[in-house]
């Protein structure tokens, strides 16, 4: 089975994976300055990002690791739920330290984010396989 993986596709993948949920949530925190916290607003950027973070990163999580999977297995004629569930656990091991730093009241949505990365990269491999 492990042979059957792709593992450069799917570091890459995975990387690619995270780095969206980076892109994502400094656009949600710019958008959310611009539009809805103005310019008379004076939030701390910390609180700000932790806010939109504990609310938009699992959901882009689920969408950029389903994504990243979705490029991973393209192409590939077997071990495609394999190499895209490989995908997930890369991306969920590379935001792992993240969890390991949260306040405690965070780690259940860390938890619910790493199963929406994995059920998306699982979700891609057997669109793909289909």
């Amino acid at each position: 089975m492990l042979a059957t993986i792709h593992w450069i596709r799917v570091l890459i993948a995975g990387v690619l994976s995270e780095v969206g949920v980076i892109v994502v949530l400094l656009l949600s925190i710019a958008i959310y300055k611009r539009l809805v916290a103005g310019a008379t607003a004076q939030e701390g950027s910390a609180s700000l990002g932790e806010r939109i973070g504990y609310y938009v990163a699992p959901a882009a999580g689920f969408v950029t690791t389903g994504l990243a999977a979705l490029w991973a297995v393209r192409g590939l004629e077997s071990g495609i739920v394999a190499n895209a569930l490989a995908v997930g656990i890369v991306s969920v091991a590379i935001s792992l330290p993240f969890l390991l730093s949260a306040k405690r009241e965070h780690r259940l949505m860390y938890g619910v984010a790493f199963a929406l990365r994995l059920v998306a990269a699982y979700l891609a491999g057997v669109f793909s396989a289909a």
